[in-house]
This record gives C-alpha cells, structure tokens and sequence, in this order.
C-alpha cells in the first residue's frame, strides 16, 4: 500500500465517551483503516498537529460543561490540511450550531446514536467523493 492509499484511510475520532471511541476504533480497524482517537479538544490539537488525517470524526461536545468543543475541531482540522474532511456527529445538535460548523467547513453530520455501518458509508462516500477530480473546470 502506498503513503497516498494509506493516508486516504487515517481516520481521527474525538469524542468524550470512551465506549464510542472503542467500538469505532474497532469496527472501523476491521474494514481497513487506520484509527487514532482522543476524548479532549487539546488532544485533538496536538494529533492534528504533526498528522495527517483524511477524514476526522468529532462529537460537538467533548466536556460534560456542554460546550461546542468539536467546532473547535473542525477549525483545527480545516487549518492544519484544508482537504481533511471532517464528519460531526452529534446528539444535541442546532440550526445555529449546524449553520456554524458548515461555516468552518464540516462535510457531515451524524445524529447520536448512531449506526456504525451507516457512519462507514458516509465515510466512504466523502473519500469517493474527494479522490473524483473536479470536473467544474474545462481546459481551454
């Protein structure tokens, strides 16, 4: 496998539940992909930092102060490799907080609980997705 295919399946998953954290590590392991994952924004900053990951999943919030920490994420993601995608998933999700994570550029959401085969087809779909070249320009 090549340092291209292998980076296309490195996933970062950040949430504060550990059980999540395991059983997506776990399944997501078995179909092929690499898998880091952290339950603190800090945590993510400091993986996103000298990695890089094709796709991030991260929960919105990641304390139990019910903060936004995973728009923080998505931020941090965004401005380390702007190609990283980013999937959020979220059992107390709003417009306004939708509005704002599409604004720092999340690719998906996922509403808690979630199916874990059903979160592997997004993933699969936004990797397909991004390795289609853009068609939107014509050569001249």
């Amino acid at each position: 496998m090549t340092r291209e295919e292998k980076l296309a399946r490195k996933i970062l998953v950040v949430d504060d539940d550990a059980l999540i954290l395991q059983a997506v590590e776990f399944y997501f392991g078995r179909c092929g992909f690499e898998v880091d994952t952290c339950q603190e924004l800090e945590e993510a900053r400091a993986l996103l930092s000298p990695e890089r990951y094709s796709i991030v999943i991260t929960d919105l919030r990641l304390t139990h102060l019910h903060r936004n920490e995973g728009l923080e994420v998505i931020s941090c993601a965004r401005g380390t490799t702007p190609s990283t995608l980013v999937v959020m998933v979220t059992g107390s999700g709003s417009p306004e907080i939708a509005a704002e994570a599409r604004r720092r550029g999340v690719d998906a959401f996922v509403h808690k609980p979630f199916d874990l085969p059903r979160l592997r087809e997004i993933v699969e779909s936004l990797l397909l997705r991004a390795s289609q070249p853009d068609c939107g320009e014509a050569d001249a």
